[in-house]
């Protein structure tokens, strides 16, 4: 996406090599002013700036709405491309970081681990927005859990807490963590097999959840709370919206195992089948 300054330069010199500079030439000609033509300069720029801004939002809602609607697969070679294809800064931090999701959500989870430990480690893709920051955290929270070390997955997770509670933390991202954050200490909570008061919570994910994989990922944690709880008929129909709806993702793989006698326990993550 092209939200850096640098991004929007570039986006103003293509632009202005079909067009802009026509407009400049003519403003000048008209007027016969430099003012003028610096004033048609600045208008362009902003006009280009403003296309680009809209042409990359709406590429990154119809991104969002694969993996909203379990096309994990498709969502991740999408974001493959764009990195390639990304300039450097946040744009290119952004792609890794949405492609790590997807791989998280296939449960890829080594191949997204490998890739956001590249991230972090680059001084020249260093993370210094403060969101960007939280979201890079609760990427590594989702991908150490479902890897069974809770150690780190902890860690990570105390940055995303840290910001909501220690750091004056703006309106809209503040909310969007907090939800992020409420799911992740509830999938902590499962992971450490606390189950007292998790049901609940997680039928209000599930009202709450406007995407698909959102419903999948509760419809699971619900199926995996129920056949702890010994309840056989709940645990049959939520695997089994599980698997009618959960696309590329690795909750379809999982419940489908589940459906055919495996545990809803995710012991594919856990125990590295996914990746290998």
């Amino acid at each position: 996406m092209l939200k850096s300054f640098s991004g929007y330069f570039v986006a103003f010199l293509a632009t202005a090599s079909v067009g802009g500079l026509l407009m400049v030439a003519f403003a000048a000609t008209i007027t016969n002013s430099y003012f003028w033509s610096f004033i048609a300069l600045i208008l362009w720029f902003i006009a280009s700036a403003l296309f680009y801004a809209t042409l990359s939002q709406r590429r990154a809602n119809k991104f969002s709405k694969l993996l909203n609607d379990c096309r994990a697969e498709e969502y991740v070679e999408a974001y493959d491309r764009l990195e390639e294809k990304a300039y450097k800064g946040e744009g290119k931090r952004s792609a890794v970081m949405n492609k790590a999701r997807g791989l998280i959500s296939m449960g890829a989870i080594d191949e997204a681990l490998e890739i956001l430990r590249d991230l972090e480690l680059s001084e020249k893709h260093k993370v210094k927005d403060m969101h960007m920051m939280a979201v890079y955290n609760n990427l590594l929270f989702n991908a150490y859990v479902e890897k069974g070390d809770l150690e780190s997955a902890v860690r990570a997770l105390a940055v995303c807490d840290y910001m909501l509670t220690d750091i004056v933390y703006q309106e809209p991202y503040r909310s969007m963590m907090y939800e992020l954050c409420q799911r992740a200490n509830a999938r902590l909570a499962l992971a450490r097999c606390e189950f007292d008061g998790i049901e609940e919570r997680y039928w209000e994910f599930l009202r709450t959840s406007s995407s698909k994989i959102d419903k999948v990922m509760c419809h699971y944690r619900l199926a995996e709370i129920a056949e702890h709880f010994g309840n056989e008929e709940e645990r049959q129909e939520h695997l089994e919206f599980v698997s009618e709806n959960g696309g590329s993702t690795i909750y379809k793989f999982l419940a489908d195992l589940a459906l055919d006698g495996a545990s809803v326990q995710d012991q594919a993550y856990n125990e590295g089948f996914v990746d290998e």
